[in-house]
């Protein structure tokens, strides 16, 4: 569990979080800590790493982000209503 743990608090550190993610995390920490010698402890981190994994941007999307603020910067026109 040890590994685990710090590996999801790497992965939290790794992109920029929030407040309020910053703070489910920790709670799911605590929590684990609670129920560690319970069979719902693995469900708690279970629960933290897809928390994590759905509010984590993958490497395309963030690519994908930056090129359309970039072209939104430029003037471009991504999208207009057909007439």
């Amino acid at each position: 569990p040890a590994r685990l743990l710090a590996l999801l608090g790497s992965l939290l550190l790794r992109e920029d979080r929030d407040f309020h993610t910053i703070q489910t995390i920790e709670s799911a920490f605590r929590l684990f800590a609670h129920l560690r010698k319970t069979a719902a402890a693995a469900n708690v981190l279970v629960a933290a790493a897809r928390y994590l994994a759905a509010h984590a941007p993958t490497v395309r999307a963030q690519g994908q982000t930056f090129q359309i603020a970039y072209r939104l910067h430029r003037g471009e026109r991504l999208f207009e209503a057909q007439p």
